[in-house]
Protein backbone atom coordinates (compact mmCIF):
# COMPACT_ATOMS: atom_id res chain seq x y z
CA UNK A 1 0.00 0.00 0.00
CA UNK A 2 0.98 3.67 -0.58
CA UNK A 3 1.17 5.98 2.19
CA UNK A 4 -1.56 7.89 0.61
CA UNK A 5 -3.51 4.25 0.89
CA UNK A 6 -2.36 3.70 4.26
CA UNK A 7 -3.73 7.35 5.10
CA UNK A 8 -7.47 6.49 3.90
CA UNK A 9 -7.65 2.61 5.25
CA UNK A 10 -6.54 3.88 8.66
CA UNK A 11 -8.87 6.89 8.46
CA UNK A 12 -11.99 4.76 7.41
CA UNK A 13 -10.83 1.65 10.30
CA UNK A 14 -10.51 4.66 12.24
CA UNK A 15 -14.11 6.09 11.83
CA UNK A 16 -15.35 2.36 12.05
CA UNK A 17 -15.80 1.66 8.85
CA UNK A 18 -16.61 -2.58 8.76
CA UNK A 19 -15.67 -2.61 5.42
CA UNK A 20 -12.22 -1.05 6.11
CA UNK A 21 -11.48 -3.77 8.62
CA UNK A 22 -12.33 -6.48 6.15
CA UNK A 23 -10.27 -5.30 3.69
CA UNK A 24 -7.41 -4.90 6.43
CA UNK A 25 -8.48 -8.73 7.33
CA UNK A 26 -8.30 -9.88 3.23
CA UNK A 27 -5.08 -8.26 3.15
CA UNK A 28 -3.23 -9.93 6.09
CA UNK A 29 -4.85 -12.07 7.87
CA UNK A 30 -2.51 -15.62 5.87
CA UNK A 31 0.56 -13.37 6.37
CA UNK A 32 -0.12 -12.94 9.97
CA UNK A 33 -0.89 -16.75 10.40
CA UNK A 34 2.01 -17.60 9.21
CA UNK A 35 4.02 -15.11 11.10
CA UNK A 36 2.41 -16.95 14.21
CA UNK A 37 3.05 -20.33 13.09
CA UNK A 38 6.36 -19.66 13.83
CA UNK A 39 5.76 -19.71 17.54
CA UNK A 40 2.82 -21.52 18.07
CA UNK A 41 2.21 -24.80 16.91
CA UNK A 42 -1.43 -26.00 17.44
CA UNK A 43 -3.20 -24.52 14.62
CA UNK A 44 -6.95 -24.14 16.65
CA UNK A 45 -4.44 -21.56 18.90
CA UNK A 46 -3.00 -20.04 15.70
CA UNK A 47 -6.79 -19.34 14.65
CA UNK A 48 -7.44 -17.56 18.24
CA UNK A 49 -4.50 -15.56 17.66
CA UNK A 50 -5.24 -14.47 14.30
CA UNK A 51 -8.72 -13.93 15.31
CA UNK A 52 -7.52 -12.21 18.55
CA UNK A 53 -5.07 -9.83 16.98
CA UNK A 54 -7.94 -8.52 14.44
CA UNK A 55 -9.85 -8.01 17.25
CA UNK A 56 -7.43 -6.28 19.01
CA UNK A 57 -7.10 -3.82 16.29
CA UNK A 58 -10.70 -2.88 16.31
CA UNK A 59 -10.69 -2.16 19.83
CA UNK A 60 -8.35 0.29 19.40
CA UNK A 61 -8.84 1.50 16.15
CA UNK A 62 -9.50 5.03 17.40
CA UNK A 63 -5.79 5.28 18.77
CA UNK A 64 -4.86 4.35 15.63
CA UNK A 65 -2.15 7.05 13.89
CA UNK A 66 -3.01 7.90 10.29
CA UNK A 67 0.63 7.50 8.52
CA UNK A 68 1.54 3.99 10.31
CA UNK A 69 1.38 1.04 8.29
CA UNK A 70 -1.75 -1.29 9.26
CA UNK A 71 0.38 -3.94 9.40
CA UNK A 72 2.98 -2.88 11.76
CA UNK A 73 0.17 -2.59 14.48
CA UNK A 74 -1.06 -6.06 13.27
CA UNK A 75 2.55 -7.76 14.04
CA UNK A 76 2.56 -5.93 16.95
CA UNK A 77 -0.43 -7.15 18.45
CA UNK A 78 -0.03 -10.67 17.36
CA UNK A 79 3.55 -10.94 18.85
CA UNK A 80 2.39 -9.90 22.25
CA UNK A 81 -0.41 -12.05 21.96
CA UNK A 82 2.43 -14.72 21.13
CA UNK A 83 4.42 -13.67 24.01
CA UNK A 84 1.32 -13.97 26.25
CA UNK A 85 0.59 -17.18 25.13
CA UNK A 86 3.82 -18.54 25.28
CA UNK A 87 4.12 -16.95 28.67
CA UNK A 88 1.20 -18.73 29.85
CA UNK A 89 2.41 -22.33 28.69
CA UNK A 90 5.53 -21.82 30.76
CA UNK A 91 3.72 -21.11 33.99
CA UNK A 92 1.33 -23.86 33.06
CA UNK A 93 4.72 -26.35 32.62
CA UNK A 94 5.90 -25.20 35.86
CA UNK A 95 2.59 -25.95 37.79
CA UNK A 96 2.66 -29.31 36.30
CA UNK A 97 6.14 -29.78 37.10
CA UNK A 98 5.45 -28.26 40.64
CA UNK A 99 2.33 -30.65 41.15
CA UNK A 100 4.42 -33.95 39.72
CA UNK A 101 6.44 -33.17 42.68
CA UNK A 102 4.07 -32.69 44.92
CA UNK A 103 2.38 -35.39 43.80
CA UNK A 104 6.09 -37.87 43.88
CA UNK A 105 6.39 -36.24 47.44
CA UNK A 106 2.99 -37.01 48.43
CA UNK A 107 3.42 -41.21 47.38
CA UNK A 108 7.17 -41.77 48.63
CA UNK A 109 5.70 -40.10 51.86
CA UNK A 110 2.53 -41.93 52.33
CA UNK A 111 4.64 -44.93 51.10
CA UNK A 112 7.06 -45.00 54.16
CA UNK A 113 3.99 -44.20 56.40
CA UNK A 114 1.86 -47.25 55.28
CA UNK A 115 5.25 -49.02 55.65
CA UNK A 116 5.39 -47.89 59.07
CA UNK A 117 1.74 -48.33 59.60
CA UNK A 118 1.75 -52.19 57.85
CA UNK A 119 5.01 -52.85 60.37
CA UNK A 120 3.18 -51.53 63.42
CA UNK A 121 -0.17 -53.86 62.73
CA UNK A 122 2.24 -57.08 61.74
CA UNK A 123 3.74 -56.56 65.31
CA UNK A 124 0.38 -56.49 66.96
CA UNK A 125 -0.67 -59.08 65.00
CA UNK A 126 2.18 -61.30 66.09
CA UNK A 127 1.95 -60.10 69.71
CA UNK A 128 -1.91 -61.05 70.15
CA UNK A 129 -0.45 -64.81 68.30
CA UNK A 130 2.18 -65.29 70.94
CA UNK A 131 0.03 -65.07 73.19
CA UNK A 132 -2.01 -67.80 72.56
CA UNK A 133 -1.30 -71.02 74.65
CA UNK A 134 0.74 -73.73 72.41
CA UNK A 135 -1.55 -76.02 70.90
CA UNK A 136 -3.69 -72.88 70.13
CA UNK A 137 -0.99 -70.96 68.36
CA UNK A 138 0.45 -74.34 66.11
CA UNK A 139 -3.35 -75.00 64.93
CA UNK A 140 -3.96 -70.76 64.21
CA UNK A 141 -0.74 -71.24 62.15
CA UNK A 142 -0.77 -73.96 60.37
CA UNK A 143 -4.72 -72.48 59.21
CA UNK A 144 -3.93 -68.79 58.40
CA UNK A 145 0.35 -69.12 57.76
CA UNK A 146 0.14 -72.79 55.57
CA UNK A 147 -2.98 -72.79 54.46
CA UNK A 148 -4.16 -76.07 55.47
CA UNK A 149 -7.63 -77.01 55.85
CA UNK A 150 -9.32 -77.62 59.26
CA UNK A 151 -9.14 -81.30 57.98
CA UNK A 152 -5.59 -81.42 57.22
CA UNK A 153 -4.92 -79.72 60.96
CA UNK A 154 -6.83 -82.59 61.87
CA UNK A 155 -4.91 -85.45 60.73
CA UNK A 156 -1.67 -84.42 61.00
CA UNK A 157 -2.16 -83.28 65.28
CA UNK A 158 -4.22 -86.69 65.12
CA UNK A 159 -7.33 -84.64 66.38
CA UNK A 160 -10.69 -84.09 65.33
CA UNK A 161 -11.65 -81.41 63.48
CA UNK A 162 -14.37 -80.28 65.79
CA UNK A 163 -11.82 -79.81 68.00
CA UNK A 164 -9.57 -77.92 65.75
CA UNK A 165 -12.86 -75.58 64.92
CA UNK A 166 -12.66 -75.05 68.82
CA UNK A 167 -9.41 -74.20 68.72
CA UNK A 168 -9.44 -71.66 66.23
CA UNK A 169 -12.82 -70.05 67.39
CA UNK A 170 -10.84 -69.70 70.96
CA UNK A 171 -7.66 -68.49 69.18
CA UNK A 172 -9.89 -65.42 66.91
CA UNK A 173 -11.74 -64.33 70.12
CA UNK A 174 -8.34 -64.34 72.14
CA UNK A 175 -6.79 -62.62 69.54
CA UNK A 176 -9.85 -59.75 68.95
CA UNK A 177 -9.83 -59.34 72.88
CA UNK A 178 -6.37 -58.85 72.96
CA UNK A 179 -6.03 -56.32 70.77
CA UNK A 180 -9.36 -54.43 72.09
CA UNK A 181 -7.46 -54.97 75.57
CA UNK A 182 -4.30 -53.54 74.42
CA UNK A 183 -4.45 -51.29 71.15
CA UNK A 184 -7.19 -48.57 69.96
CA UNK A 185 -10.34 -49.89 68.68
CA UNK A 186 -9.84 -48.80 65.07
CA UNK A 187 -6.74 -51.45 65.12
CA UNK A 188 -9.01 -53.96 66.47
CA UNK A 189 -11.43 -53.17 63.73
CA UNK A 190 -8.43 -53.35 60.73
CA UNK A 191 -6.78 -56.79 62.46
CA UNK A 192 -10.37 -58.48 62.39
CA UNK A 193 -10.77 -57.26 59.00
CA UNK A 194 -7.03 -59.14 58.09
CA UNK A 195 -7.75 -62.34 59.73
CA UNK A 196 -11.32 -62.55 58.10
Amino acid sequence: MSSKEFFLINNRLKDSDHNAFLEIYDTYAKALYHFVKKFIYDSAAIDDLVHDAFLNLWNARERIKPNYPIQNYLYKIARNLVYKRLKEQMRFLEIQGELAYIEEKRIVQYSVEETFIDAEYKGIYKSAVEQLPNQRRRIFQMSRQEGLSHKEIAERLGISINTVKEHMSLAMRSIQEYIAREHNILLKLLIVYLLS
